[in-house]
């Protein structure tokens, strides 16, 4: 049986912290828009800013699709 070395734990939970933050500022995605916003905003200043969150869903659905459905070989 091989010997597993500490580059792959450490990848693997480089990568498990990666998707714990990006969960944790999807479920704050409100706050965290306001927090860029001056203290009186309008709503359109909303919405442009909301849209700019989708490189993150992106980001999310390229994380899953590499790394949950890759095939590994045996």
């Amino acid at each position: 049986m091989a010997r597993v070395s500490g580059l792959v734990p450490s990848r693997f939970l480089t990568l498990l912290a990666h998707l714990v933050v990006v969960i944790t500022l999807f479920w704050c995605r409100d706050t965290n828009i306001q927090a860029c916003l001056p203290l009186s905003f309008t709503p359109e200043e909303y919405e442009k800013q909301d849209i700019h969150v989708l490189p993150a869903i992106t980001e999310v659905t390229l994380f899953i699709a590499v790394f949950v459905l890759k095939k590994k070989p045996f």
